[in-house]
C-alpha cells in the first residue's frame, strides 16, 4: 500500500471509514495525500501558528500568519466558512445563515486580537463596500457580540466593463464610484475602520480606502486602525496593505476566512489550491497555484474542495438581494449557479489524467455538480 492511494478502497479508508483498517493507518494514508497535495501545488502550511481565543464555536480555530504584513494577519477557520468556500451551491438564505455563523466567530476574534475592544466606539466606522460586502454580515455579528453601536458609511466602486472572472489591468482602469455616503463619519477623531469585503486583486478595496481617507480629511479626522475581513488573496493582502500605509493608517489587521487564497491570472478566481483555469484558457498551459493555510484547515477542506475552484465566487450574485445605495435588487443567484457549473466542468476537463487529480477530487466534483443542478432547478422554477 505504498505511495499515494488512488483506488476506491483507499478513498474509503481515508475519507469515510478509518475503522476498517484502524485509525493509525487511516491517518497515515491521509497524511500521504496531504503531503503530496502540498508538494504539487506549493501550498504554504509552514507559516501559521495557533492562537487561543475564548468563546468560539465548536471546531473553530484561529491561526496567525507569520509574515511582514501589517500588525496581524489571521486565518479564521470555521465549519461555516469551509462550507461556503467549498460549495458554490450554497446561496440565498443558507449563505446568509452560514455567513453570520462565520462572522460571529470572526467578531469574537477581532475583539480579542485588535484594539477594537479598547477604543472609543464613537470613533468606530464600518465601511460597507456595495454591492457585496454587507453579505458577510460582520456588522450584525459585531453588534451582537459586543453589544455596542458604531458609525456606518457606504461606497460603491463599480467596474465599467463586465467584471465576472475578469479583473485584469484594462478593467481596473474603469473602476468608478457610483454611490457614496460618508455622512456618519465623525469629525476630529482618530478612526478605527472595519472593512469586510472580498479582496481578490485589491483594486476595489484601494478605491474604497481612498474614498474614506478623503472623507476623513474633509472632516478633520485621522486614520488609526484598519480591520479587514473576508476572503482575502495573498496578492490582494499586499495591495491593501500598501494602500493603507500610504493613506496614513497607523495599524492594520487582516482576518481571512479559512486561508489566504492564491489568485488566478484573471485577478478574480481565489482558490485554496489548484490549476489556474484562466491561464489554461488563455495560454493553453497548466499553472498550479497554492495559498497559505494551516495544515489542520487543509485537512478539514480535503474531501470537499475542488482544485482551482473560486472560494467566494461572485459574492453579490450568491445573495438573494443586495443594497445598491439607492435601493435593493436581486443578487443574481441563477447566473451564479450557471457560472459555477461551467467553471467546475472546465476544471474537471483540464484536471483529468493529471498526477495530482485523485478520486476524491472527482467525487467532490460530481457531488457539487449534482447539488448545483438541484439548486438551479429550485431557482429556475421560481
Amino acid at each position: 500500500m505504498g505511495g499515494v492511494p488512488q483506488g476506491r478502497r483507499e478513498f474509503l479508508l481515508v475519507g469515510l471509514n478509518p475503522g476498517l483498517v484502524g485509525l493509525a493507518l487511516a491517518r497515515l494514508l491521509r497524511q500521504e495525500i496531504l503531503d503530496r497535495i502540498i508538494g504539487e501545488f506549493g501550498i504554504k502550511v509552514d507559516l501559521t501558528e495557533g492562537v487561543e481565543v475564548p468563546g468560539l464555536g465548536e471546531g473553530s480555530r484561529v491561526f496567525r500568519v507569520r509574515c511582514p504584513v501589517g500588525d496581524g494577519v489571521y486565518l479564521v477557520d470555521t465549519e461555516a466558512g469551509k462550507l461556503i468556500a467549498c460549495h458554490p451551491h450554497i446561496v440565498g438564505e443558507e449563505l446568509a445563515e452560514l455567513s453570520l455563523e462565520a462572522a460571529l466567530d470572526a467578531a469574537r476574534v477581532i475583539l480579542e486580537l485588535t484594539p477594537l475592544g479598547e477604543v472609543d466606539w464613537g470613533e468606530v466606522v464600518f465601511e460597507h463596500v456595495l454591492r457585496a460586502a454587507p453579505g458577510y454580515r460582520l456588522h450584525e455579528a459585531l453588534r451582537k457580540v459586543s453589544g455596542r453601536g458604531f458609525r456606518e458609511v457606504w461606497v460603491r466602486p463599480r467596474y465599467m466593463t463586465p467584471s465576472y472572472r475578469d479583473h485584469d489591468e484594462e478593467a481596473v482602469k474603469r473602476i468608478v464610484v457610483v454611490y457614496e455616503d460618508f455622512s456618519q463619519l465623525p469629525e476630529g477623531v482618530e478612526l478605527t475602520v472595519l472593512k469586510p469585503d472580498t479582496e481578490a486583486s485589491g483594486r476595489t478595496g484601494e478605491v474604497a480606502l481612498e474614498r474614506i481617507a478623503r472623507a476623513a480629511e474633509e472632516k478633520g479626522s485621522k486614520l488609526g486602525n484598519l480591520i479587514v475581513y473576508g476572503f482575502i488573496s495573498e496578492p490582494g493582502l499586499r495591495v491593501i496593505e500598501e494602500k493603507a500605509r500610504k493613506l496614513g493608517f497607523k495599524h492594520t489587521y487582516y482576518f481571512a476566512i479559512g486561508d489566504l487564497t492564491a489568485l488566478c491570472s484573471n485577478l478574480y478566481d481565489m482558490p485554496l489550491y489548484g490549476p489556474d483555469e484562466s491561464y489554461y484558457t488563455e495560454r493553453g498551459g497548466i499553472k498550479l497555484l497554492g495559498g497559505v493555510v494551516d495544515h489542520l484547515t487543509l485537512e478539514r477542506y480535503l474531501l470537499d474542495f475542488i482544485p482551482g475552484a473560486d472560494q467566494p465566487g461572485d459574492w453579490s450574485a450568491r445573495q438573494t438581494r443586495v443594497f445598491t445605495g439607492t435601493g435593493y435588487e436581486p443578487g443574481g443567484i441563477e447566473k451564479h449557479l450557471r457560472n459555477s457549473m461551467g467553471l467546475i466542468r472546465r476544471l474537471w476537463e483540464l484536471s483529468r489524467g493529471q498526477p495530482w487529480f485523485m478520486e476524491f477530487h472527482e467525487e467532490a466534483i460530481r457531488r457539487e455538480l449534482e447539488a448545483l443542478e438541484a439548486k438551479l432547478s429550485e431557482y429556475g422554477s421560481e
